[in-house]
């Protein structure tokens, strides 16, 4: 692994040189030549995440703040809707009948043996 210092007029002048290099017609049909222009083509993205994504605000502490914040949105939602559907309705309302003795379909209650 190499670590390179670039400026943001480097970073472009590479880009802009993989992106004229990968428009080349195929020189031939080797393995090597469409290895190659795979390579390259994950370099430019990587060239273009890194010109565009630095100074993002989101480190690792960012990212994981984020990660719990919308994991508990998610939580918060699902919550809401179980209050609030239709089903859970019908189960408290089954359970407060259960609860007076006025739910029918109890076919084994030992009440009737």
């Amino acid at each position: 692994m190499i670590t390179l210092e670039l400026t943001e007029e480097e970073m472009g002048t590479l880009i802009e040189a993989l992106g004229t290099w990968m428009e080349l017609p195929e020189q031939d049909e080797s393995e090597e030549w469409l290895r190659r222009q795979d390579l390259g083509a994950d370099l430019d993205t990587d060239l273009r995440e890194a010109l565009n994504r630095r100074d993002d605000g989101w480190g690792a502490a960012g990212a994981a703040v984020a990660e719990d914040t919308f994991i508990q949105a998610g939580i918060d939602a699902r919550e809401q809707i179980k209050e609030t559907s239709r089903a859970q309705t019908r189960r408290k309302e089954q359970a407060a009948e259960m609860m007076k003795g006025t739910a029918t379909g109890l076919l084994n209650d030992p009440l009737d043996w």
